[in-house]
Formats: C-alpha cells, sequence, structure tokens
C-alpha cells in the first residue's frame, strides 16, 4: 500500500512548522524508524525554509510526499524567481555560518537529494529509504466485518 498526499501553502515562515507537524505525526502513525523520520522532517523543513525565504514572486509552495513500506519521497516546489544561484558542494562547510547550509545538510540527511531548476519552477526531491521494516502500510488490510 502506499500513502500520498499533495499540500500548498502559503509562502510564509510560519507555514514550515505546521508542515514539519502533519509529516511527523503521519511518520509517527505509519510506523517510519524513528532516525528516518527525524532526517526527513529536518531535510523538508530546510527545503521549506528555502521555497519561504527564496521563491520571490510566489505567493505559495507545494509539498507532496509518498510513502510505502520501504521509505518515502518528498518533494517541495516553487514559481518563483531564485535571486541565488546553488553553490557547488564546498570542500569545508562552516558549521558557524548562519546561512548556507540547507543544501548540503538536506543532501547528507537523506539517501537521494536533487535541486531541480526549470524554467518557472524550482523543485527540491528528497528520498529516505527504510526497507523491508514492515511498516503498518505493508500490513495486510483488516478484513471487513460479517454481516
Amino acid at each position: 500500500m502506499q500513502i500520498s498526499l499533495r499540500l500548498s501553502f502559503p509562502r510564509d515562515a510560519r507555514s514550515v512548522p505546521l508542515l514539519r507537524t502533519i509529516v511527523k505525526d503521519l511518520l509517527d502513525n505509519v510506523g517510519a524508524p524513528l532516525e528516518a523520520s527525524s532526517d526527513i522532517e529536518l531535510a523538508l523543513s530546510e527545503a521549506c525554509s528555502n521555497a519561504v525565504r527564496h521563491a520571490h514572486g510566489s505567493a505559495a509552495y507545494s509539498v507532496s510526499m509518498a510513502m510505502d513500506g520501504d521509505g518515502c519521497e518528498v518533494e517541495v516546489s516553487d514559481h518563483g524567481t531564485w535571486a541565488t544561484t546553488v553553490p557547488d558542494p564546498p570542500d569545508h562547510v562552516e558549521l558557524e555560518a548562519e546561512s548556507g547550509r540547507g543544501l548540503y545538510l538536506m543532501e547528507a540527511l537523506v539517501d537521494d537529494f536533487q535541486f531541480i531548476r526549470e524554467d518557472d519552477e524550482t523543485r527540491v526531491r528528497l528520498v529516505k529509504r527504510w526497507p523491508g521494516l514492515g511498516l503498518l502500510l505493508d500490513a495486510p488490510a483488516p478484513a471487513e466485518p460479517a454481516v
């Protein structure tokens, strides 16, 4: 079985903790591993914060999530104009810097990370895998009650 959702949020910093709570509750309720859940929550918070901070001219951003017993894929997209370009990963990331670490943090937290800039859309794709754990998503559907 697969669970998927697509949400749209205003480009407002207050939307980020709300989204994080929704995703945390969903991951907790299906029995996702705690470490994987924490990694997804933090990476997703970074991706959404970037959309809020950098997607100039866009009133909203979208988050789609698909999850099954082997992991989850999350995509954050916006239609804004980013004033900055995505830098190549440096040899060394300044840990004390107040900004500029989000993309590197996302990449370190997930199994597959993509930052995609196309015409009028920016997408961040995050994939976290937890194969073969037999989550609630893999459980057989309950039998229909006898009438």
